[in-house]
């Protein structure tokens, strides 16, 4: 019993007996070493395993499953083993003429096949003259000569080119022309086919269409090459043009913010608003820090403003300077105004390193049955349109010299005896713990109480030196469990996170009656105000009440909430 073996050659599938096998193996083995490394080896290589597939088709369709060794000696007696076409190869060169070499070839099998290689139209007639060895021209000169009877050539020439298949292979193009389909015509095959192709190239280089073609691609060449570099500075000069406006504008926008206030080169000038940008730094760094921080900041920007209008000027006017001097001074003033910019900006920070808060307590008069809690100075539309930033609570008023305020927070909660107690929390940041006391204490709150009626301000706010160090105001108020209360319309304004069981937003829990429980405000639907108060009315209560007010002009507007409330 001998074991089978299933090889791919060519892309088709065969059964072969282990002899059979490493016979083939071996005999592939020697093709392979002999070709391989000249220039059409691979071409060789292939169409020796395509020609030695169609011989295992021609055995296997007789029946035959398993190609045996007698199969493998029968294939390599009709393709020939490389070590007999050297000797003969070798034979042939010593006695051939130097200029020509005779290959003998018996003529058997001869098929019909388009010629790919000496075609005009379709190769079919070069495939004519090939299959029955004559001048493809003849044959050529008859499909004309036929066509003057009534064109019926053409149909049969159109006919032949769909029938007749074209010789694609080096197999195919052997048998086309009667040759033997073995290892030495095959490699002849193929080595003339290189040699026509060289020969060609050779000849088309020498032509005068080859000298034309080169010329005018050459042309062509150049001729893009300049349109190219001309657009190439073209676009330079665009791009030098914009760099320099656009460095321009940064060198005069930072110039005039920061050295020109109250100019038309600043931008802080309309709407009223005219402020010094030191001015607005100076609330967050000492003066020292702020102008060493402002003219390093001025330096770290305009330096490669600078530099970008040089190199703009060398793109559009393109000159030459080769003083590395300015440069390296540049560059190093650029380098100590960055390294002092980010010292300034530690040393303000710095100025927010400790924190200190003060606390007083007062307690309010819990005789009423209900406490009334309107908010003095509510923010307005018109407010809302002011110009003024909030750096966290505290706001930096741009339309009134740069004012600071604040945004106090009032929190409601459970009162532990049956007192009502309001605690004001002040907290502020500094430097030191000193200097962060220091700062709370500059802290200060307007609020009154008379009888039923206790009136928050909207605002705190900050006296002493202009300073934002983190500021902000607590209001706490305690409310006994069973007192009730009643919050103005605005109050929403400065409440934070009022407790209550309904889990009713701030907002909404403005112009209600709630009363206090063991968990918290509850919402007494049996107490609802049921006057309705026109808006003029309303507005008496919560605004038209001055800025600066004289204690007299606090006694009269108080009269006037009180009076209000009374007829509720």
């Amino acid at each position: 019993m001998k074991k089978t073996i299933r090889i791919n050659i060519s892309g088709l599938i065969f059964n072969l007996d282990e002899d059979a096998y490493k016979k083939l193996q071996h005999y592939l083995n020697s093709i392979t070493n002999k070709f391989s490394n000249t220039e059409e080896g691979t071409e060789v290589i292939a169409d020796v395993e395509a020609r030695i597939a169609e011989l295992f088709q021609e055995k296997t369709n007789t029946g035959k499953e398993v190609i045996n060794i007698s199969d493998i000696e029968d294939i390599i007696e009709i393709m020939g083993t490389p070590e007999v076409f050297d000797d003969v190869y070798e034979k042939d060169e010593i006695h051939a003429e130097p200029q020509s070499k005779t290959y003998q070839s018996t003529k058997t099998n001869r098929r019909v096949y388009r010629d790919p290689d000496n075609r005009v139209v379709s190769g079919l007639s070069a495939g004519i003259a090939a299959y029955f060895g004559i001048d493809p021209v003849i044959v050529r000169v008859i499909f004309v000569l036929a066509t003057l009877f009534y064109g019926a050539s053409l149909l049969v020439y159109i006919l032949l080119w769909i029938i007749i298949p074209e010789a694609t292979s080096t197999s195919q193009k052997l048998e086309m022309r009667g040759e033997s389909i073995n290892i030495e015509n095959i490699e002849k095959s193929i080595k003339d086919e290189f040699s026509n192709v060289k020969t060609s190239f050779s000849k088309w280089q020498k032509s005068e269409t080859y000298s034309k073609i080169s010329d005018n691609t050459t042309s062509i060449v150049q001729f893009t090459g300049k349109i190219a570099m001309i657009a190439f500075k073209v676009i330079l000069v665009i791009l030098g043009i914009w760099l320099f406006l656009t460095s321009l504008g940064v060198l005069g926008s930072f110039t005039g913010i920061l050295f020109f206030n109250g100019t038309i080169f600043s931008p802080f000038t309309w709407n009223d608003i005219n402020f010094a940008v030191t001015d607005l730094i100076k609330l967050f760094a000492d003066p020292f820090t702020t102008y060493s921080g402002m003219i390093s900041l001025y330096l770290v920007i305009i330096i490669p403003a600078l530099a970008i209008i040089y190199f703009s000027l060398k793109l559009i006017f393109r000159f030459k300077v080769r003083n590395r001097a300015i440069g390296i001074i540049g560059a190093a003033l650029w380098v100590v105004s960055l390294m002092t910019l980010i010292v300034a900006g530690f040393r303000t920070a710095y100025n927010f390193k400790s924190n200190a808060e003060i606390t007083k307590d007062y307690t309010l008069n819990s005789e009423p049955d209900t406490l009334f809690i309107m908010l003095k100075n509510p923010t307005s539309t018109y407010d809302r349109h002011r110009v003024r930033e909030r750096f966290n609570r505290v706001y930096v008023d741009f339309e009134n010299d740069l004012a600071l305020s604040g945004k106090p927070r009032l929190y409601i909660e459970k009162s532990y005896d049956d007192k009502i107690n309001l605690v004001i929390s002040k907290e502020s940041r500094g430097m030191t713990k000193d200097i962060a006391f220091e700062n709370a204490k500059n802290l200060s709150y307007n609020w009154q109480q008379d009888d039923s009626l206790l009136i928050l301000n909207r605002y705190f706010q900050i006296n002493g030196k202009k300073t934002v160090r983190d500021q902000e105001l607590n209001v706490y108020l305690s409310i006994p469990v069973g007192k009730t209360i009643y919050l103005d319309k605005n109050i929403f304004q400065i409440a934070y996170d009022i407790n209550n069981i309904q889990g009713v937003y701030d907002r909404n829990m403005a112009e209600e009656y709630w009363i206090m429980t063991e968990d918290g405000l509850s919402l007494q639907d049996n107490i609802r105000a049921k006057t309705e108060h026109n808006t003029a009315e309303t507005d008496t209560v919560t605004i038209n009440i001055k800025k600066t007010a004289s204690p007299t002009d606090d006694d009269d507007e108080i009269k006037e909430m009180k009076k209000e409330l009374d007829e509720m």
